[in-house]
């Protein structure tokens, strides 16, 4: 849908420039009007869906500029900013569109006008949800396209796009940005139903999935909720790793996977009765996730149990293997160590099998008591761990890594 509120205008402006004396001035204006009302049908659906909802989107089509110093992507982003200001601008250009039908009625060229026209509508969509300052600069520079035709109507189109901007800033200078998001929030209260899990599919790339991944082999857990339909995700962290737990929020908050609000402290008494401070992150329901929750866990009379699965080889990337150090591992000596205590002696000696076959590590597993196991990176192998997972860590974790 995104890219088709993207790329429609330029089709239709490709088809009346390059086709404008086959279809005659009659199709051209039900080409290009036609596209344009599309277009602001679906950027509505956009912004109930992205703005209200603060589900953003973001389409990465492909590399234009790739150097060592520079790379730039065409890329658009549709964010909750984005799809308000793209509203006004599709609305006021699909009203001139159906204007300039009878206003350009006397021009003989009206294929070509209408084709420029387009072109305009699109260069502006380009100008609003580029996710660059060098593609910003093209939507900018193809705005400026101006021939006779244009002057005719351009007038009252930069008018109202000029009045409507004024309105959106005086509303935001006299109500305040707080009073904008409590009535947002207040709509999507009262008037939009909340998803349900399986409808739900979430933008499962393989950044997601391994953050997934990493956070269950170490302190996630993936709970089956009692209705069988879904699966979410909780992920719980001490109070001394905030920074770590506050990314971790981010980075599924931005992508729609759970609330906006920040996780809030807590406490937690413990069997010796000593108080644990802890944050706590808890995803919506996912049915789409249901597949993870079958891969990690085992029904044990009433209860699951984490197992560590035989295909984890497939998912075990290095933003994994970072995510599930920084939430057990820790320096020790001139190496480094992951707790597991939630694994058997033969899973933690597949974990070593697994770590030596994919990245040419070498573990050793160590029991640690009641606790479980420890896996040990060996000293040949310190140098190799440091540089896989280093470039995926946040800076506040490489204090476990004892740099």
């Amino acid at each position: 849908m995104y890219l088709v509120i993207i790329m429609l205008p330029l089709l239709s402006s490709l088809a009346s420039g390059f086709f404008g004396r086959r279809i005659g001035i009659t199709g051209t204006h039900i080409i290009t009007c036609v596209s344009i009302i599309t277009t602001t049908i679906l950027c509505i659906v956009a912004f109930f869906e992205v703005g209200l909802n603060k589900i953003p989107v973001s389409l990465n089509l492909f590399k234009w500029i790739d150097s060592e110093s520079l790379n730039i992507l065409w890329s658009f982003n549709f964010d909750s900013l984005t799809v308000s200001m793209l509203l006004p601008v599709l609305i006021v250009s699909c009203l001139v569109h159906i204007y300039s039908i009878g206003y350009m009625s006397h021009d003989p060229h009206q294929q070509r006008f209408f084709s420029y026209l387009s072109l305009f509508t699109f260069m502006m969509i380009i100008l609003v949800t580029s996710n660059s300052y060098l593609l910003m600069f093209v939507g900018w520079e193809g705005e400026q396209l101006r021939l006779k035709w244009f002057n005719y109507i351009f007038i009252t189109y930069y008018f109202l796009v000029y009045l409507l901007s004024l309105m959106v800033l005086l509303y935001f200078k006299l109500c305040g940005l707080n009073f904008f998001n409590n009535t947002v929030k207040l709509i999507n209260t009262k008037f939009i139903p909340k998803l349900r899990s399986d409808l739900r599919i979430g933008p499962h790339n393989e950044d997601v999935i391994s953050v997934i991944i990493g956070s269950v082999l170490g302190d996630s857990n993936l709970e089956k909720r009692k209705n069988g339909i879904g699966t979410r995700i909780i992920f719980e962290q001490c109070n001394r790793n905030v920074e770590y737990i506050m990314w971790f929020h981010n980075f599924f908050a931005s992508r729609g996977y759970c609330t906006t609000n920040k996780p809030k402290l807590s406490t937690r008494i413990k069997k010796d009765n000593k108080v644990f401070y802890q944050y706590r992150v808890s995803s919506y329901t996912f049915t789409s996730l249901n597949w993870l929750h079958e891969m990690f866990y085992i029904k044990n009379g009433e209860k699951y149990v984490k197992i560590i699965p035989d295909e984890l080889h497939k998912f075990l990337t290095p933003l994994a293997l970072a995510i599930w150090f920084m939430d057990d591992g820790s320096k020790t000596y001139n190496t480094v160590r992951i707790a597991t205590n939630n694994f058997t002696h033969e899973e933690c000696k597949f974990l070593c099998k697994l770590l030596k076959d994919k990245y040419n590590l070498n573990l050793a597993v160590h029991s640690s008591g009641d606790k479980g196991h420890i896996l040990y990176v060996k000293v040949d192998s310190y140098d190799s761990f440091v540089s896989i997972i280093k470039p995926h860590m946040l800076t506040s974790m490489l204090y476990k890594l004892g740099v």
